[in-house]
């Protein structure tokens, strides 16, 4: 899903490509993470870790290169475990991406996998380090560097909101993204690595309790969590992320993989779901008919209704724990 600007860097935010990770990685090559394992070494399990449910990212591209690039800008962010958060604030030192990468290459992992992932968003809460926020300071404006920073927090707040987020760490490792942190006052230094002012080598955090103890900061929406109703199977969640992008059942079925008619009966899945729990999201449809007999118009209706109500409600879209998949981890304690 793009986000477009209408500023004169013309710049928006998409998906990351596999072939955009050695450009996006080179915007700050010291957030690459490869004091412990190598460069190479360090390539490949970036190429392993954007596969992981754990990891998001976005690139944001400019519709006119500026100094002949095109991407201006890289963030990404990954899960870890509580274990490794509470370990790097007890004890800061420079370098929490290496040690990340370096537990993906030789174990423990402190990544954490999808059954891991459900948990801490069903219940205990998620705590994310952010690993890359870069822009091209040297190549932009002021002006740009407002714009594409605005962009890259604009879709981070997108892709995260409904999370049962706890915490936020980063280290910043260049001058302008220490004062880029430190002129949002959210975000505390932990511990300083140098003696700059503010400190351009510095693990930086916010916690749920000191965002939401700030009246009318940005990041509050981020904290704050709502317990989703719904509770959708994966495959409706899936097809209405994509829907959210505008796409029509045609090419859901293209992006999917799906037979039109699965994608079809996947739209009744989730009517069925949403007027057994949430009536009230079809106040002008009375109990329309499920089974699709109502006509296209009416269909759109429903679509319409669904989506602005997940749209507001992002939790109905993230991994939870159902009763099955709790069940099944507490036989295997």
């Amino acid at each position: 899903m793009e986000i477009a600007s209408p500023s004169a860097l013309g710049a928006f935010a998409r998906d990351l490509r596999a072939e955009d990770l050695l450009e996006c990685l080179s915007i700050n090559p010291g957030r690459i993470g490869d004091e412990l394992v190598g460069r190479a070494r360090a390539i490949e399990i970036w190429r392993s870790l954007v596969r992981s449910p754990s990891f998001s990212s976005t690139v944001i591209e400019a519709a006119r290169p500026s100094a002949g690039h095109r991407i201006v800008g890289f963030g990404s962010g990954v899960f870890v475990s509580r274990a490794f958060a509470l370990a790097e604030l007890s004890d800061p030192r420079p370098g929490i991406n290496s040690r990340i990468l370096a537990g993906i290459d030789s174990g423990p992992s402190v990544i954490l996998n999808e059954a891991q992932l459900r948990a801490g968003n069903t219940r205990g809460g998620l705590d994310m380090v952010v690993l890359h926020a870069s822009l091209r300071h040297n190549v932009l404006s002021p002006q740009d560097v407002s714009e594409v920073a605005s962009a890259m927090a604009a879709r981070f707040m997108e892709q995260h909101l409904g999370y049962r987020i706890d915490r936020l760490m980063l280290e910043t490792v260049c001058a302008e993204e220490a004062a880029r942190l430190a002129a949002m006052y959210i975000w505390r230094p932990v511990r300083k690595f140098d003696e700059t002012e503010p400190p351009a080598r510095c693990l930086w955090v916010i916690t749920r309790e000191e965002a939401l103890s700030v009246a009318g900061s940005v990041v509050n929406p981020l904290f704050h969590h709502r317990e989703p109703v719904l509770r959708l199977r994966d495959a409706d969640q899936h097809l209405l992320l994509s829907a959210l992008s505008g796409l029509t059942d045609q090419e859901l079925s293209s992006n999917l993989g799906l037979s039109l008619t699965a994608v079809k009966k996947r739209w009744i899945s989730i009517f069925e779901r949403t007027i057994d729990v949430r009536p009230d999201l079809f106040p002008d449809l009375d109990r329309p008919d499920l089974d699709g007999s109502d006509g296209q118009k009416r269909g759109r209706q429903k679509r319409h209704h669904v989506l602005a109500y997940v749209r507001s409600h992002p939790e109905e879209l993230r991994p939870f724990e159902n009763e099955q998949l709790r069940e099944a981890s507490t036989i295997g304690d």
